[in-house]
């Protein structure tokens, strides 16, 4: 009889200290944004609270921030080298300007690790779906777009 292995944090023994929303992001967006690799964009590289890719010119971070009672998970495309004002959005913005789905499908809280943990997931499906429209040749206009949404 196979037993099937829950996915979580690692098991410390009961004793030892919890994993932390921004530990949880780290681990679990390894693995769920491993697909850009892939399609050809380096990393990741660490940035404050998560990581970071970069490549077509583009840079995708996402990152756990929290600040005050605020504990969020954050996803976000900019485009490198634009000579213009810096070009980002927010991946939920982008997503729905596509056309997948309302911002709402895609929530930022995660006071704890379970929640950065199903944030990443989600968040590392969205960018998956929206990685056709990222590298077309009207990703400056869809950036731009997206930004404004509310």
């Amino acid at each position: 009889m196979d037993l099937a292995v829950a996915v979580g944090p690692p098991d410390d023994g009961g004793m030892g200290k919890r994993e932390t929303p921004e530990e949880a992001v780290r681990r679990l967006g390894r693995e769920g944004f491993g697909f850009l690799t892939e399609a050809g964009f380096a990393g990741p590289h660490e940035v404050d609270g998560g990581f970071s890719y970069t490549g077509h010119g583009l840079r995708i971070k996402i990152y756990h921030y929290f600040w005050k009672n605020e504990a969020e998970v954050i996803a976000s495309v900019c485009i490198l080298g634009d000579s213009s004002p810096k070009t980002c959005a927010d991946l939920a913005q982008l997503y729905a300007e596509c056309g997948l789905g309302a911002v709402n499908h895609l929530p930022r809280h995660a006071d704890s690790a379970r929640l950065a943990g199903l944030r990443v997931r989600a968040f590392g499906a969205a960018l998956e779906a929206l990685l056709p429209h990222l590298l077309s040749p009207h990703r400056t206009t869809l950036l731009r777009r997206a930004s404004t949404r509310p």
